[in-house]
C-alpha cells in the first residue's frame, strides 16, 4: 500500500492517506514512468467520512 499526506477530507482524522490512482494513470505506474502529481492527496470532496460501528 502506497501512502502519501492526506488530503483536506482525511486530515482531520489521520496524518497518511492511501494514494488513489485514476484509471488513467495505471499504465504509467505499472511502467514504473509516474509523475509525482500521482502521488497527491485527492481533492476536497473527493472521499465521505462516516462513522461506523
Amino acid at each position: 500500500m502506497l501512502t502519501t499526506d492526506p488530503g483536506p477530507d482525511v486530515a482531520p482524522y489521520h496524518s497518511r492517506q492511501i494514494v488513489v490512482l485514476r484509471k488513467a494513470d495505471w499504465r504509467a505506474w505499472l511502467m514504473g514512468e509516474p509523475e509525482e502529481a500521482l502521488l497527491q492527496g485527492l481533492q476536497t470532496g473527493s472521499l465521505l467520512a462516516e462513522r461506523v460501528g
